[in-house]
């Protein structure tokens, strides 16, 4: 298990959110043009790193389907915590929402794939690739729904480049099928560019928000403590006792020790733009998995 390639990894995030934070400081990005910089990363660059991660991969199509119905599970269990958790913590109701969507996804994409690389393989990332999958499809359907204001579902959430992409990847995944190499290779430089933008508009939104009143939201910590200490050991706990792959119990554990999704923040920035909330605990909980990380990836080594 390479540690130093997780903390590699945090380092270069770090400075990713630095560089989003410095030129939104230095007034080359406003919070209108970081509001559509969002959008654009999820309807392009999103979308291609979904699709390419699939293509990349070259595990058995009956691996591939059961990473799938892992990946179901996982996050079935990780709504039903964030439920008893937002709960048991109190939170008022016109924050359980977004309390619960930062609980439920973490950065199963950004962070998610070289760390699974470092400690798993290749292999790891080709299962890690089914839970994006199903991340994508949740997030930008049931996720919408947490965080929108209105209290039906709305189908037309489903209709987005992100779940499109999603789909697509499962049949790839399954069949085997191949695009042309061209055709390959733009959507993995595309879909190279959700790293850094993701993480540089996070910096942005940090830069356009009041740091001082952030540092001493209880609500901030209260969450991050939660999402990187409280719902790994939660799945750990259950996937112990699943007759399932080693490794998937171990990437499930991972990923729900992962820091909080940056789609949380830009999701956030679309649909409630004047709470930084989302911003912020991204940023204080990708530096607490500094910490979290090697202990949880130490308990996966011991126990699993």
């Amino acid at each position: 298990m390479n540690l130093s390639g997780v903390i590699n990894q945090l380092i270069s995030l770090f400075l990713m959110m630095l560089m989003g934070f410095l030129v939104a400081k230095a007034g080359i990005v406003s919070p209108e043009f970081r509001k559509k910089l969002s959008t654009f990363t999820l309807n392009t660059a999103a979308p291609c790193i979904i699709i390419s991660s699939v293509l990349e991969s070259d595990s058995q199509p009956s691996s591939m389907i059961n990473a799938v119905l892992m990946g179901v599970v996982f996050f079935a269990l990780m709504l039903l915590f964030a439920k008893l958790l937002t709960a048991l913590m109190r939170s008022p109701k016109h924050q359980r929402g977004l309390d619960q969507l930062m609980l439920i996804f973490t950065n199963v994409g950004f962070m998610g794939i070289p760390v699974v690389q470092s400690v798993y393989g290749p292999t790891g990332v080709a299962l890690l690739s089914m839970f994006i999958l199903i991340f994508n499809i949740i997030f930008f359907s049931y996720g919408v729904l947490l965080i929108s204001s209105s209290a039906k579902f709305n189908w037309g959430s489903l209709k987005n480049a992100c779940i499109f992409a999603a789909l697509a990847g499962l049949v790839f995944g399954i069949t085997g099928i191949r695009l042309p190499a061209p055709v390959e290779s733009t959507l993995a430089s595309v879909g190279a560019m959700n790293t850094p933008l993701a993480m540089m508009v996070i910096g942005a939104s940090v830069a356009h928000s009041d740091l001082r009143t952030a540092m001493t939201n209880p609500r901030m910590y209260r969450i991050c403590l939660v999402s990187m200490f409280i719902m790994p050991l939660l799945i750990l706990a259950v996937v112990r006792f699943l007759p399932i792959d080693p490794m998937l119990a171990g990437i499930s554990v991972l990923m729900a020790g992962m820091p909080i999704a940056g789609n949380c923040a830009m999701l956030s920035d679309i649909y409630t733009p004047d709470d930084m909330t989302a911003s912020h605990c991204v940023m204080v909980s990708t530096l607490l998995s500094g910490v979290s990380l090697p202990l949880i990836c130490a308990l996966i080594a011991a126990l699993l």
